[in-house]
């Protein structure tokens, strides 16, 4: 999971996890033979975005949680059909960020394609990122032309059965990036989000995610809603 701060409720990556995913980074981008310069470029636009002082929750801290569930995955023996395409959206879906925008998962689709290009990545494996990145507009499969595009979002949306304190940080983080909206429109905003997802059948697409974080996630959500709507929830009992 990702690092916690000492002094606030932000999910934040430490020294040790920016280390590391500086490495990991590295690394990677040797497997797949990327040239050393744009490698390193893309590294400077990964962390100039990932570092905005205004990300409290879509940050390197993320990104550092999806890549170690990705890896816990593989671990597990349930094999990626496309790991590096899973690898390169995990670190490309949140690049920009602005919760002023309706358009981020575009413009990050976008930046990622230029990353890509830059780094010589196959076209087949762009698109496949690309069309990742896009499906976290609506977090649906629209086709199955994606093979790990179910896993993705569901690596995507563990934080959401996360611990109780875990998902406590993570709530007051999403809170943090919207800190510009009214405590009322907020409210009213973030619990149609979450009543999308419980409207759901399913919250996870594949069976071992949903039998780590299903439950505990409706119970998450099902909390936060009571504080954002108590007199709702109060009266559907």
């Amino acid at each position: 999971m990702s690092r916690l701060a000492e002094s606030s409720d932000d999910l934040v990556a430490g020294a040790q996890e920016l280390s590391w995913l500086a490495m990991r980074w590295q690394t990677f981008c040797a497997l797949l033979t990327c040239p050393q310069q744009a490698a390193a470029d893309v590294w400077q636009l990964l962390e100039r975005h990932y570092c905005e002082p205004h990300r409290h929750y879509h940050n390197f801290a993320h990104v550092a949680a999806l890549l170690r569930h990705a890896d816990a995955h593989r671990a597990c023996g349930e094999a990626l059909a496309q790991p590096h395409a899973v690898e390169l959206a995990i670190w490309f879906h949140d690049i920009i960020h602005d919760t002023r925008s309706g358009g981020n998962e575009v413009a990050s689709a976008a930046l990622a394609k230029a990353a890509m290009q830059a780094l010589l990545i196959d076209a087949g494996t762009a698109s496949q990122v690309e069309r990742c990145i896009l499906a976290t507009i609506s977090h649906t499969i629209p086709d199955a032309s994606v093979p790990d595009l179910a896993v993705f979002l569901d690596f995507d949306l563990a934080i959401l059965g996360a611990p109780r304190d875990m998902y406590r940080r993570y709530r007051a983080a999403i809170r943090r990036e919207y800190e510009w909206v009214s405590e009322e429109d907020y409210r009213a905003g973030r619990a149609r989000v979450l009543r999308r997802f419980l409207e759901r059948p399913a919250l996870y697409f594949t069976p071992s995610m949903a039998s780590r974080f299903e439950s505990s996630a409706r119970d998450n959500i099902q909390s936060e809603l009571l504080l954002l709507e108590p007199e709702s929830i109060s009266g559907n009992h």
